[in-house]
């Protein structure tokens, strides 16, 4: 038993000092405990009746016993005062009544005392207490004592007489007599008729301890009875507490497991009205959660512009889709789809309208598949499909209906409208060990393939392909060409046209460098031809042109009328945004008319006829001008020369470059003048490689001139002194 309340005040003194008593006596209830605050409530109340009932029982059960007593005293002392008035008519008492005997049977009666008429003489004790000390009347009792007797009361109380339970009754012992005058002339009108003598006084001490007594057995009998009725209230009212809060209380387990995060509870609809308000509340509560983390949980796994899922959520579903097929023994397919040309849309409309075709290609995209396949897109313009349970064959022909849908799709922007092309590499699933990671690099692989292999057409990835090597190094340089677009890392160099009429006049061809992995400039030879296989030509185009044009605004306001001639792709001749861009680049830098020469190759020109026609008229709408590029490598081109709209025809530096010692070469370059004189068109002889040659071109009579050996490329825009000086040598 010793060692059960050791360890139970161990565990009180280990409890945390801020717990209080009552928590440390009820660790049950705790601090903010409903049913415990209303249960303490009703104890403490039930414990406040108890006391007031009996503090309210013992002081009017006091002052009965006080009023029923000085009463009894009152009726003592007139019996006490006939029986006493012997001692007062005899001298020796003989007649006196036996007190004693008369006053044994009530114990109350603690003593009596006679005095005589003064006050001072003891005539006769009786009572229990006749021995102890009481003290004599005192000068001021006899006083008021002798005064006249009133009506309602005859005599004097003294309460601290030995102890508090007693009290003392002193009354003055009156004797009437008739007047001297006689009985003959006595009436009853007179009021001196009668004498009133005092000729003793009477002291009584009523014990009240005997009635308290008695009335501390009945109150404690009392006192066990009211705490039973209030300790059987208290129980009764604690049970109707916990079952009227019955609801609120099963309120804790749903509230609990809301506060450790579960959404899925369902709060019961209490009966009480007060209670069902703060449970429908909890329903509303724990339904808006429920949305709330729907929300999150489709933000966290789908892209909020396409409403596809993301990358994170598509690479979980593959590799759930992996071990599916492993376990299964069937095939799957992964296609890695990117749109062609979208950069341009951007670029052009803006991005409102580039997020309303990523809309439009997620909507085909996902009208092409099964409900059991999961469309994603990755970002940008990249999109990924997941197809389960398909061959191979299927897997290509479905493929194929992603390039054909996509390009028969038509999206409107304004007054223009384009249409969707895609590049789609495509890798299987077979049972293996290829990770999610690894499917998605040869879908990836496989798409640059397909972007090699020209717009709008797929590539499956095969493990064995011998061109993977090559592949993997066309991807690395389709990786750094747009990063080079990206961060604007190109690098523009200028060489010289000369004009062999006004050699004052500036003119440069807008060339291109990339920067190589050592610092080094690399020369469009080395990247074109990637960035021409995965169609960033146009891309690159654009490029060219915002920053050659800003450049050239810069040195016209530095003062220097320059004119630069810049070169387009043939993809660029595909471009139905470029015009715009062209115009606004214009506008934006405030060149004025005949300060462009927009470059295309003959092979593209013939290539992209009618494309060609209307681009060279729309953009000399605007003052820029074009020249021929290559002209003269396919003798067909004079038949379509007259059709295209050209101010310049730039000779192909293969005639020119060796026209001093091939007299074939020189009778092309002299065609050439000709014919495109005859056509009211400029030429520029490229190529250029010695002081003869120039000497030649200008007795040909052609217009302009460029070269290695009229003037080097340079990052700075150049001044060619020594060709400028021969050229004045030579005219003299």
């Amino acid at each position: 038993m010793l060692l059960k309340l050791k360890s139970l005040l161990n565990s009180w003194a280990n409890r945390p000092s801020g717990a209080t008593i009552w928590q440390r006596l009820f660790p049950g209830i705790g601090e903010r405990s409903l049913v415990g605050r209303l249960v303490g409530l009703l104890l403490l109340g039930s414990v406040a009746v108890y006391l007031i009932v009996n503090i309210g029982l013992w002081w009017t059960s006091s002052r009965l016993i006080d009023d029923n007593l000085e009463k009894q005293a009152i009726r003592w002392l007139a019996e006490l005062d006939e029986l006493g008035t012997p001692l007062y008519a005899s001298r020796d008492g003989k007649f006196v009544a036996n007190i004693d005997k008369r006053i044994k049977h009530f114990p109350e009666v603690a003593f009596i005392r006679y005095y005589d008429v003064t006050g001072t003489k003891v005539l006769g004790e009786y009572g229990e207490k006749h021995d102890a000390y009481i003290p004599m009347l005192t000068p001021q009792q006899l006083e008021i004592l002798a005064r006249p007797a009133s009506a309602e009361r005859n005599y004097l109380v003294d309460r601290p007489l030995l102890r508090g339970g007693y009290l003392r009754f002193i009354s003055p012992i009156r004797i009437k007599s008739i007047n001297s005058g006689g009985l003959l002339n006595f009436s009853l009108d007179n009021e001196k008729a009668e004498n009133v003598k005092i000729v003793g006084y009477l002291d009584l001490s009523i014990d009240s301890d005997y009635y308290k007594e008695q009335l501390i057995s009945s109150m404690t009998s009392g006192s066990l009875f009211i705490a039973l009725v209030l300790m059987i209230g208290l129980i009764f009212g604690t049970r109707i507490i916990r079952r009227a809060l019955a609801p609120l209380t099963a309120l804790q387990i749903p509230l609990a497991r809301l506060a450790r995060g579960e959404t899925d509870v369902e709060v019961e609809r209490a009966k009480d009205a007060e209670i069902a308000v703060i449970s429908d509340a909890l329903n509303t509560t724990i339904s808006a959660l429920k949305q709330r983390d729907e929300m999150l949980r489709k933000m966290a796994e789908s892209d909020p512009l396409t409403g596809l899922v993301n990358r994170s959520y598509f690479a979980r579903v593959l590799e759930e889709e992996i071990d599916y097929v492993t376990q299964n023994g069937i095939e799957s397919a992964v296609y890695f789809i990117d749109l062609d040309k979208f950069k341009q849309v951007n670029d052009m409309h803006g991005h409102a309208a580039g997020d309303r075709l990523l809309i439009r290609v997620a909507e085909l995209l996902k009208s092409l598949v099964s409900e059991k396949d999961v469309v994603s897109r990755l970002g940008g313009d990249e999109f990924t499909v997941l197809a389960r349970g398909i061959s191979r064959e299927v897997a290509l022909n479905l493929a194929s209906s992603f390039n054909k849908v996509m390009s028969g799709s038509r999206v409107t922007e304004g007054e223009l409208t384009f249409s969707v092309n895609c590049s789609i590499g495509i890798a299987m699933i077979s049972p293996g060990r290829h990770t999610s990671d690894e499917i998605l690099s040869h879908a990836d692989t496989a798409c640059f393939a397909s972007k090699s292999q020209g717009r709008n057409c797929f590539h499956i990835y095969e493990d064995r392909d011998e061109s993977k090597t090559e592949i993997a190094v066309d991807t690395g340089w389709f990786k750094r060409i747009q990063e080079a677009i990206r961060e604007d890392q190109f690098v523009l160099v200028y060489q010289p046209i000369i004009d062999n009429v006004d050699s004052g006049k500036e003119c440069y061809e807008v060339l291109l460098r990339m920067p190589g992995p050592n610092g080094e400039l690399l020369l469009p030879s080395t990247f074109l031809p990637v960035a021409q296989r995965f169609g960033l030509m146009t891309d690159i185009d654009r490029w060219v042109i915002v920053h050659a044009m800003k450049a050239l605004a810069d040195s016209r306001v530095a003062g220097r009328e320059m004119i630069f001639s810049i070169n387009l792709s043939g993809q660029s001749l595909e471009d139905k945004s470029l015009p715009q861009l062209v115009k606004d680049q214009m506008t934006l830098n405030r060149l004025p008319s005949g300060s462009v020469i927009f470059e295309i190759t003959e092979q593209s020109a013939l290539r992209h006829l009618e494309n060609v026609k209307h681009l060279v008229q729309e953009l000399q709408a605007t003052g820029c001008r074009f020249a021929l590029d290559d002209f003269g490598t396919g003798f067909s081109s004079f038949v379509y020369l007259k059709n295209l709209p050209v101010d310049f025809i730039k000779i192909d530096g293969s005639f020119v470059n060796s026209m001093a010692q091939n007299s074939i070469d020189e009778t092309m370059v002299l065609s050439i003048i000709h014919i495109a004189r005859s056509l009211g068109m400029k030429t520029i002889a490229e190529f250029v490689p010695d002081e003869k040659t120039i000497t030649m071109l200008k007795a040909s009579g052609v217009d302009y001139m460029q070269g290695y050996f009229v003037g080097m490329p340079s990052e700075r825009l150049p001044v060619n002194l020594r060709l400028l000086s021969n050229t004045k040598k030579n005219a003299s």
